[in-house]
């Protein structure tokens, strides 16, 4: 009785051994797995609209600030460039996967509308640094 037990309990610990042995392969496969449909999902191209339907949405999809027109400017934060309601790229929604978001238009930059504030004029920064540096007086 005593080897059926201690053999019951050697079965029991070599699968979960094993169990623990094959989970990192199976994730690394499934990564393999994403990495492969990731590859075949390239970012999306802008799309091209008109002038009256790219101010709509931009209206529509950035409603952080009013948009008055397509030559309304932001600075991009992460790239730190200006970039114009023109520059900015309208993307997905093509293919039914993506819903259509805005993108930066610098190469390289995938900044959001979170991540766009409105210019400040040099002047205006400096300032706002001879204020902060006075300490107000």
């Amino acid at each position: 009785m005593k080897e059926t037990r201690a053999t019951r309990k050697i079965k029991t610990v070599a699968t979960h051994a094993l169990v623990l042995h094959r989970r990192p392969v199976l994730f690394l496969q499934i990564a393999k797995e994403f990495a492969t449909i990731g590859g075949m999902l390239s970012p999306s191209q802008p799309i091209r609209l008109p002038v009256e339907d790219k101010l709509a949405a931009l209206r529509r999809l950035d409603k952080s600030r009013t948009w008055n027109s397509l030559d309304d400017q932001l600075y991009c934060t992460i790239c730190k460039s200006v970039i114009s309601g023109r520059q900015i790229e309208v993307v997905g929604g093509t293919n039914g996967l993506r819903a259509l978001h805005l993108k930066c238009s610098t190469p390289g930059c995938f900044s959001t509308p979170a991540d766009w504030i409105l210019p400040v004029k040099s002047d205006t920064v400096r300032e706002i640094d001879i204020r902060f540096r006075d300490n107000g007086a």
